[in-house]
């Protein structure tokens, strides 16, 4: 079996549709954003199609049963989408990081920042429960806030999974990565090519800097699978196109790819960690739920969590040719607090870079990293 790192390069720009409707009057948007980067909805229909292609298939021929069909990979398992940045990947930041821009910054690059973090507080009555411990800065920061769309490195991941701030140079906020470009769209009638009535639309797509790809570890393939002929790939909304870079790695890939466990100790022979979603987590509502509440299937109990607004994925039905419904995901940067006994340390670490939840796990669902947490 072969694995592989699938890096996709967008050739000019990208859209890649969210849960926003484009109907007039629908969501009260003035324009449909792209989401970036894109689900593994799309990117595994890519891959597929590339891999069919390298076996000779075409549309309306047989399609190779290794590959699976519309409901399952077959054979192969995939991990991410995962952000490179020339040449390192870099991966959403936890949302227990809390920053502030400092004023006197004179870096047109990368801005100089403060951090703090959220760990559990104290006990409060609410809507969650009688005794529920809600998160509150670990050190007083006026002005901090959540991030939005920030990457850190995996150097940058270590400092944060020991709740330590983290080194400029090892930030990427999102302006540093891509930028948004505004288009306007007129659908064209096949038969007449004149505009149709009621077709005008307004999106905005992803512009990559240079040297930004998508990345995806592609396992499970049998190693005599003829490589794929294709450089030039379509990828995303409006036929837009990607390049590919197919290079072989080892069973190993995780030392080149993810941070190394942090250093777990225990205290009054309690550990206290954290477990963050890297990619985001899929599930049934009932399982979402249970996740958002009870934290995931993991040693010890759950304390507390910092869990982002659901994210809405459906992916295009090439088989029916539509698409396919929304499904809600926690988002990447979730975080949860736990404490177990300290007999549990190596349990704990057999869980860095594991995957929450088994639905759908070959999509590269749910996969975690593993932090530390402690309270002053």
């Amino acid at each position: 079996m072969s694995n592989e790192f699938w890096d996709f390069t967008l050739l000019d720009t990208g859209f890649f549709r969210s849960g926003q409707p484009f109907h007039a009057g629908e969501g009260g948007y003035s324009r449909v954003n792209s989401c970036f980067p894109p689900s593994m909805n799309t990117l595994q229909g890519a891959i597929r199609s590339t891999l069919a292609a390298a076996r000779g298939w075409q549309p309306g021929r047989n399609w190779p049963e290794e590959l699976g069909d519309a409901n399952n990979l077959g054979v192969l398992s995939l991990k991410g989408p995962f952000l490179i940045m020339e040449g390192t990947p870099i991966f959403p930041a936890p949302l227990n990081l809390l920053i502030k821009e400092l004023p006197e910054n004179n870096s047109e690059i990368k801005p100089d920042i403060d951090t703090t973090f959220l760990v559990p507080g104290k006990k409060y009555s609410c809507d969650l429960g009688s005794e529920v411990f809600l998160p509150q800065k670990k050190e007083e920061l006026d002005g901090a806030h959540l991030p939005k769309n920030l990457y850190i490195t995996p150097n940058g991941y270590k400092s944060i999974a020991k709740m330590e701030s983290p080194h400029k140079h090892d930030l990427y906020f999102h302006d540093h990565l891509w930028c948004l470009e505004p288009r306007i769209g007129l659908k064209l009638s096949s038969e007449t090519r004149t505009a149709e009535d009621h077709n005008l639309y307004r999106i905005s797509h992803i512009r990559p800097r240079k040297g930004l790809k998508i990345r995806v570890i592609v396992e499970g393939l049998a190693a005599d699978w003829p490589k794929p002929k294709q450089q030039i790939v379509p990828l995303g909304g409006e036929g837009r196109l990607a390049a590919l870079e197919v290079t072989p790695t080892t069973e190993n890939h995780f030392e080149v790819m993810f941070p190394s466990v942090p250093k777990l100790k225990a205290k009054n022979k309690k550990i206290r960690y954290t477990i963050t979603l890297i990619t985001p987590a899929y599930g049934s509502e009932e399982t979402l739920e249970k996740l958002t509440l009870k934290g995931p299937a993991a040693p010890g109990s759950c304390i507390s969590a910092c869990i982002g607004k659901p994210q809405f994925y459906g992916g295009w039905d090439l088989k029916n040719r539509k698409p396919r419904p929304l499904r809600p995901f926690l988002p990447p940067g979730s975080t949860w607090f736990l404490e177990a006994d300290e007999s549990e340390k190596k349990n704990i670490e057999r869980l860095h870079g594991s995957q929450i939840g088994k639905e759908k796990s070959a999509y590269g669902y749910g996969q975690i990293l593993i932090g530390t947490w402690e309270v002053d």
